[in-house]
């Protein structure tokens, strides 16, 4: 189930060039963590006020730079099924996933930090989760244990705390399709 998900969303993205990348990997198999601690795919999950025109991210513990939130698709999961998990486990919310919708984005994060990851690469779907900001209320405790800080930000104000180019390339999607 999981590499037919993988294969349409690829073949709709409108990067060819990651696209053809997520379906070389998708063809090499053991596609979770749980089957390759080296390169799997993943989740991240973005949320973001059209009024307000912010989005809601933080200052990541293990990786030391601004993200938005996402996390590894366990073994046996669909992507829908992740997505929830992690949207659970991070934010300790549940939001109905067709209000989420669709993947937005593909990237591929190569990772270089051995003392605290045994993961090289992940290969990231990305989803933006429309909310309003008024209403948003994720779970402080579960934030805390990932995150020194987050908070919700103008696309202006998150480019210049942002050095990761795929942080950077969902800004731009941001200030394209939602700004």
């Amino acid at each position: 189930m999981l590499e037919k998900q993988i294969e349409r969303i690829a073949k709709e993205s409108k990067d060819q060039i990651i696209a053809n990348k997520f379906l070389s990997r998708l063809a090499d198999g053991r596609l979770t963590r749980d089957e390759n601690p080296f390169t799997h795919f993943c989740v991240y999950f973005a949320a973001f006020d059209q009024n307000s025109q912010r989005i809601f991210f933080g200052h990541h513990k293990k990786s030391g730079l601004w993200l938005f939130n996402g996390g590894h698709i366990d073994k046996g999961e669909t992507v829908e099924k992740a997505l929830d998990r992690e949207i659970s486990e991070e934010w300790g919310l549940k939001i109905p996933l067709l209000k989420i919708g669709e993947p937005k984005l593909l990237t591929i994060t190569k990772i270089n930090n051995p003392t605290k990851q045994t993961c090289t690469k992940h290969f990231d779907i990305w989803f933006f989760v429309p909310v309003k900001k008024v209403n948003f209320n994720p779970d402080e405790d579960l934030l805390d244990k990932e995150f020194y800080k987050t908070g919700w930000f103008d696309i202006g104000g998150a480019n210049k705390l942002a050095i990761d180019p795929n942080t950077l390339k969902a800004l731009s999607v941001f200030a394209k399709d939602f700004a």
